[in-house]
């Protein structure tokens, strides 16, 4: 009967796939080629079958003619290694009509089979020699879930936040060399909990106002997560990870604000979450009337560094160091966003978003880039001279080596969203290395002097 099976399928071109993530069940009709049981396909990549796949590997195939259906259920792996890689995936390409866009390509899958049902002919075979052991599929479960969860938080950007705090805290130790470990941790996590929860709620609304949908210049690090684009989590399983880690900085912020005296941290907190909040959330919509980057600027930049630094000293009187210290890292953070803003600039634009990019074009916006860009670094060497930072604080100016890469970039490419991608790349680089490095420097500074 399995032979049957296989001339079945040799005979037949297409197939119907259903795959699924955290419920939501996806359908593509796509050709295949056939190995015995094992069937090949091909698929372009930021599309919900595929990315389901890359992150759940079981699905079901259905292949019909007009009188039989064969229901397959396997387990789907993009794979790269192929001899005829190349081969296989120009002709699979070409049947269904799949081109590279942009930055993805096209991959191509295997599937095998862990059972093959035929109603019509009463045939069930189990292929158990398929079946991953229950413990490698345990844990390989849980890399996939931590995976998606990584990609669907975007970590790498959480990362400057966590700098920034770093910053703040670094600061407190260079005026009185004393740390509160307690306390960095729990602002740490209050900080990734409200960046964390301000991406779901970007990603959340994005959605609603179409902002995602109608991007199609895509980019590692602009046009959204595309979590809920390609079925990966429904708008409500979003929403729900938003308000839980809300929950989470509510929870750790209160606890501060009741153990130190004052309620500083409470009225940052509060201003905070409003900021992030209605970043492009209803009714404000603050970056629909040109408040997009003032946002950021002050809940990722003064917000983050004072509010670190009051946790560790319990006292906040305008200090220069915190505050001239914040005005850096917010501009370097909003900076982030900034750049990224390039190749957003048709979808922005077309959802009703009024940012600095969409308001002045992208070449003004470039010179804009480079021209802060240099007030930070500016900025640096004027707190140095005026003794406000160590002169070991210059060491930050090694993150040169990216901004001035980010800079080039920027101006030669502003108007070509792939060309801008290694000035995206070198503009996050240069706000993490630029806070970690004068941090190190503050800290060092403490004990040495």
């Amino acid at each position: 009967m399995l032979e049957n099976v296989e001339t079945f399928l040799k005979k037949n071109k297409s197939l119907v796939i259903s795959s699924c993530s955290y419920n939501n069940p996806n359908l593509a009709k796509c050709s295949y080629i056939v190995d015995g049981t094992t069937l090949l396909i091909a698929g372009e990549q930021n599309t919900p079958f595929i990315e389901q796949i890359r992150y759940n590997p079981k699905i079901e195939v259905f292949i019909e003619n007009s009188e039989t259906t064969l229901k397959y259920l396997g387990r789907a792996e993009i794979i790269g290694n192929l001899p005829d890689q190349e081969k296989l995936l120009g002709e699979l390409a070409k049947k269904d009509k799949l081109i590279r866009k942009g930055i993805f390509g096209i991959e191509l899958v295997r599937i095998v089979p862990i059972k093959i049902i035929v109603p019509q002919w009463d045939y069930i075979q189990d292929f158990k020699e398929n079946e991953p052991s229950i413990i490698r599929d345990f844990f390989r479960s849980i890399a996939k879930t931590l995976k998606i969860w990584v990609k669907g938080l975007r970590l790498p950007f959480i990362s400057v936040s966590v700098a920034a705090v770093v910053v703040g805290t670094a600061v407190a130790y260079y005026e009185t060399k004393t740390l509160s470990w307690l306390y960095f941790i729990l602002a740490v996590i209050g900080i990734v909990s409200f960046h964390s929860c301000a991406d779901l709620l970007n990603d959340f609304f994005d959605h609603l106002s179409k902002n995602d949908e109608v991007n199609e210049k895509l980019t590692p690090f602009s046009g959204g997560s595309r979590m809920i684009q390609n079925k990966l989590f429904s708008t409500t399983r979003t929403l729900v990870g938003a308000v839980f880690s809300f929950m989470i900085t509510l929870g750790i912020g209160l606890y501060i604000n009741s153990e130190i005296s004052g309620n500083l941290v409470l009225y940052i907190g509060m201003g905070g979450a409003f900021l992030g909040i209605f970043y492009v959330g209803k009714p404000f919509k603050l970056a629909n009337y040109g408040f997009a980057e003032l946002a950021i600027f002050l809940s990722f930049g003064p917000a983050i560094v004072i509010g670190s630094y009051y946790v560790q000293l319990e006292k906040f009187f305008w200090e220069p160091e915190p505050v001239y210290s914040s005005i850096i890292v917010g501009l370097l953070i909003s900076l982030v966003l900034f750049v990224n803003q390039f190749p957003d600039y048709e979808a922005d634009k077309e959802s009703g978003r009024r940012n600095i990019v969409v308001l002045t074009g992208r070449k003004i916006s470039s010179v804009i880039f480079i021209v802060v860009l240099s007030i930070t670094y500016t900025t640096l060497i004027l707190l140095v001279i005026f003794q406000v930072l160590p002169y070991l604080s210059l060491i930050a100016l090694v993150s040169l080596i990216f901004a001035i890469k980010a800079m080039i970039t920027t101006r030669k490419n502003y108007d070509n969203y792939l060309a801008m991608i290694p000035a995206q790349a070198m503009t996050i680089l240069t706000a993490l290395a630029f806070m970690l490095l004068m941090a190190v420097s503050l800290f060092i500074a403490a004990v040495v002097w």
